[in-house]
């Protein structure tokens, strides 16, 4: 005969309350994703029929382990308090459960279950992880080649790169903590001056980040970057390079300001996209060609001093674009980024990227084994989504490196 239990018979959180959401965190690095749609309808929701869904689940530490779309609706409705249960648990555990928790609901981003795994085992959770695999038929193996490279050797240089991301004014903040002739290399995107709202000619439910960019009309773009040079020149060693994305509108300006401060500007490189951007229009109300290249302005203080590229190729850069899954209006590709700094750095070298966006330049120098060092003004936007893209690159760069290679 089964005993018959009750609640209180099972194992008990140290707490259960309700407490402000500020007082709760997540690590940026949970695999379950959820639409805008999906997370919209979450909010009206709460709105409406109150908080009907499960308590969230954290650490002592408030740590979410489960219900962290539920927090994040919360946030988004101004709600002051939300119910939770907190457990006497440490990180791999706090990880293990969200994996588990996670399983019964949501869309999974594949490699961030793998990375998830990963994680795991190397903490000794094997059999747990196995466990989990077979009651959702998982293949592991086939979930763990998402996140490895080529294994046929152990690379020949490890070394394990240094990201500082700084959210404040770039100007500012290069300036207080930047070293002299202390940079290989700034690579970065600059706010130039296309004035993009993309409100209005997609609606806020098409993309991620509707509406205008900061400091991206005409006459705001040319004059942070007339800012912002001085202090590139400072902080570039002679030996290095400098890449920055411009528009057809700015890239006049852009260059004057280069040279005007010292640079030797030496090529105008194009990237040229597969397709043109899917937001052909810009808000201009369907008069513009869509745009399928961007100019590249690629300086350095002096040709005596800087150092020779690693490969001569072409000035035209042929690169998919696609801006599907991207987290800001004008993401770059990474393998495009990738390309850049492998032709002007080192593996250890410092690169320097003072309008850092969603993160791409920091993903870039991860994954290529170089420092990094950014700034990005906008941290409500933009800090959660550099914090997940960095600890992904990481663990995935960690993952790749602690391969035992084959035979």
């Amino acid at each position: 005969m089964t005993n018959e239990l009750t609640l209180d018979d099972l194992p008990q959180p140290v707490e259960e309350t309700t407490v402000h959401p500020d007082d709760l965190h997540v690590d940026g690095d949970n695999p379950n994703e959820q639409s805008e749609e999906m997370f919209g309808l979450l909010c009206d929701n709460l709105r409406a029929k109150g908080w009907l869904g499960n308590a969230i689940v954290a650490d002592v530490d408030g740590c979410i382990a489960d219900g962290e779309h539920r927090w994040r609706a919360a946030q988004e409705i101004g709600l002051e308090e939300v119910p939770v249960k907190f457990y006497e648990i440490d990180e791999p555990e706090r990880r293990l459960w969200r994996q588990e928790l996670n399983k019964i609901s949501g869309e999974h981003d594949t490699k961030r279950d793998a990375l998830e795994y990963d994680y795991l085992l190397n903490e000794g959770m094997a059999e747990d992880v196995q466990d989990l695999v077979d009651a959702t038929d998982e293949d592991l193996d086939e979930l763990l080649a998402e996140i490895r490279v080529d294994k046929s050797k152990r690379p020949a240089y490890e070394y394990t790169p240094s990201t500082e991301v700084h959210f404040e004014d770039a100007v500012e903040g290069i300036d207080d903590r930047v070293d002299d002739d202390s940079v290989d290399l700034v690579l970065t995107d600059p706010p130039y001056g296309v004035d993009i709202d993309l409100t209005e000619t997609l609606g806020a439910s098409d993309v991620k980040h509707a509406g205008s960019l900061e400091n991206d009309g005409y006459e705001e773009a040319v004059g942070l970057w007339r800012a912002i040079v001085p202090e590139l020149k400072r902080v570039l060693a002679p030996t290095g390079h400098l890449y920055a994305f411009a528009s057809w509108k700015t890239y006049d300006d852009f260059r004057d300001v280069l040279e005007d401060a010292g640079f030797e500007v030496l090529n105008c490189i194009i990237w040229l996209k597969s397709t043109p951007n899917n937001q052909t229009t810009f808000g201009s109300g369907g008069v513009r060609y869509g745009y399928q290249h961007e100019f590249i302005l690629y300086a350095v203080h002096d040709t005596s001093d800087a150092r020779p590229l690693d490969r001569t190729m072409s000035d035209i850069i042929l690169h998919k674009h696609s801006s599907q899954d991207n987290e800001h209006p004008t993401e770059k590709p990474v393998g495009l980024l990738e390309t850049l700094l492998e032709q002007s750095t080192e593996p250890g070298d410092l690169v320097l990227d003072p309008f850092m966006g969603s993160g791409s330049t920091a993903v870039a120098a991860i994954q290529n084994e170089r420092d990094c060092i950014g700034f990005e003004i906008d941290a409500e936007t933009y800090r959660p989504v550099i914090e997940r893209r960095i600890g992904e690159a990481k663990r995935a760069r960690e993952a790749s490196v602690n391969q035992t290679p084959e035979a």
